[in-house]
């Protein structure tokens, strides 16, 4: 998720609507990630050798359809999360038709960022792809410098998506399984692309549920999700079409490592 596309993708859910600044949460209110989650496997152990394996075996998965789902996964936001979640809730819910589920998207992107981004500095930890040996290792998205330097644990895109399953499967609890499932393979998805290790999506969970946590004790985020709990309820309850949705289902069912 770029900069860039994060802050497109808020200008425009929010252009309907009051202008908003920011997130929920206020200064110093996140969760600090970096005193809830363990460090990160250290070099040498065990674990840092399967997350290493893992790595490895995963580059095989270029050119079939787990790698294209990854690709897609990539450009998660908050305008594009209603889109990755189609499958899970059996239907496309468009953000002109739910603009206070739309603003807790948007909204909560940022209090993400506040949650993981501590963490990410604090524990400094590589990505994948920069390991001796690997500089022509296939990754699902553009290899910059940028990107390289950048840190690996937790995951950001993880915990958004973790998060925003959480969050849709309260809004939508006939769905909870498959919305749930579906958060889980989009953190897997960033394993595939090369860019994140398995501990890294792994912890993004515990950092997805806290931010959840945190969100659940602001009053306006509370009320939101009264408004968008009817915008949600009331899409579900109108006649759709099934989503096509094979290669998510095949996703949702297996890991990917």
């Amino acid at each position: 998720m770029s900069s860039t596309h994060h802050a497109l993708g808020i200008a425009l859910i929010l252009a309907a609507g009051p202008a908003l600044a920011g997130g929920y949460l206020a200064p110093g209110a996140a969760p600090d990630a970096a005193r809830i989650l363990p460090p990160p496997p250290a070099p040498g152990s065990g674990r840092a050798a399967e997350d290493r394996a893992v790595f490895e075996a995963t580059r095989a998965l270029k050119g079939q359809p787990r790698w294209d789902l990854a690709v897609s996964d990539a450009d998660l936001a908050a305008d594009t999360a209603l889109e990755k979640f189609a499958c899970a809730l059996g239907v496309r819910i468009m953000p002109s038709s739910a603009p206070a589920l739309s603003r807790i998207l948007a909204r909560s992107e940022d209090d993400a960022e506040a949650v993981y981004g501590p963490a990410k500095k604090a524990f400094a930890r590589p990505r994948p792809f920069t390991a001796p040996g690997e500089e022509a290792a296939p990754l699902c998205v553009t290899r910059t410098p940028e990107l390289a330097r950048s840190f690996s644990y937790p995951s950001g895109d993880a915990t958004l998506g973790w998060a925003w399953g959480l969050i849709l499967a309260e809004l939508a609890p006939s769905r909870s399984s498959e919305i749930l499932m579906r958060a889980r393979s989009i953190g897997e998805s960033r394993v595939v692309c090369g860019v994140h290790n398995p501990s890294d999506v792994e912890a993004s969970r515990t950092a997805g549920a806290a931010l959840v946590a945190a969100l659940h004790a602001n009053a306006e985020f509370r009320a939101d999700m009264d408004k968008a709990r009817a915008e949600v309820t009331a899409v579900l309850a109108a006649p759709h079409g099934a989503e096509q949705c094979s290669v998510q289902d095949a996703a949702a069912a297996k890991s990917p490592y």
